[in-house]
């Protein structure tokens, strides 16, 4: 198997397909992130509950019990360049996980956001720990009303307990836990060897129907908002959008600072 040189580090310590997970439970932390930095690879550190979980660009992450809140730690070898995307192969990995958990609708949106139709379920976060290490967040709404935390929340936020059939019976807490480390590891071994342009084909059956969106510059940088469909990525990791009369734009993932779905699904 070919180890990509942005998990050179892993090398030696990668144990095939059979991962091997020091695990750390706690009730109540900070936050998951903060614990795992500096955990030796292949420590996760899972909570019920976080008293500031964090999202994406250091948004707050309401983190209330009956959640799922986990940090799973990496080796990684320095190359931010070639990690670049890394959390768009966690997703596919984590959003298989919960489909065969019995949520059938659970699709992507770009970059690292798990969603039932408009309501966000999870989220992914990934963060360099220490020198050689990479940390995966992964946050779940299980059970949980982050709303009655946040009211702001109502109406964008959701849960996956009602995102599945009723009286089916979700996985054991211990169960997804397990689930959810393979699925990261996979990630790990599946971005390793075939990169963001060898799983771009896959991702791209995970979006759902088409969405309208807004694309936002980064802080500072140069060109205005981009409005259009999302459509996919290409091999590149360049967010690919259909404007209102077809024509085709691709934005390149280091160009954006925030992505916002503006509007419905052509097709619920």
């Amino acid at each position: 198997m070919r180890i990509d040189s942005f998990f050179a580090a892993a090398a030696q310590s990668l144990h095939a397909s059979d991962d091997t997970w020091e695990i750390e439970w706690h009730d109540r932390v900070n936050s998951t992130q903060t614990v795992a930095k500096d955990r030796p690879a292949w420590t996760a550190v899972i909570a019920d509950a976080q008293v500031a979980g964090r999202g994406q660009a250091e948004r707050v992450f309401v983190s209330d019990p009956g959640g799922l809140y986990l940090t799973a730690v990496l080796p990684y070898a320095g190359d931010a360049l070639k990690a670049r995307g890394f959390a768009l192969a966690v997703g596919w990995a984590v959003r298989a996980v919960l489909r065969r958990a019995g949520a059938k609708e659970l699709r992507l949106r770009w970059p690292n956001d798990l969603m039932v139709g408009s309501l966000k379920v999870g989220g992914i976060l990934v963060e360099q720990g220490g020198p050689s290490t990479l940390l995966i967040g992964i946050g779940l709404n299980l059970t949980n009303r982050p709303w009655r935390v946040e009211p702001g929340l109502d109406g964008v936020a959701g849960r996956l307990a009602d995102a599945v059939a009723p009286g089916h019976r979700w996985p054991r807490r211990g169960d997804l836990v397990k689930e959810l480390l393979a699925a990261v590891g996979r990630a790990h071994r599946t971005f390793g060897r075939d990169a963001l342009a060898g799983l771009a084909f896959r991702l791209n059956a995970c979006w759902g129907a088409p969405r309208e969106v807004v694309i936002e510059p980064v802080s500072g940088g140069q060109g205005e908002e981009t409005r259009g469909w999302f459509h996919s990525i290409d091999v590149d990791g360049r967010v690919v959008l259909r404007d209102a009369g077809g024509g085709i734009v691709a934005i390149p993932a280091h160009h954006i600072g925030r992505l916002r779905e503006v509007a419905g699904a052509l097709a619920e």
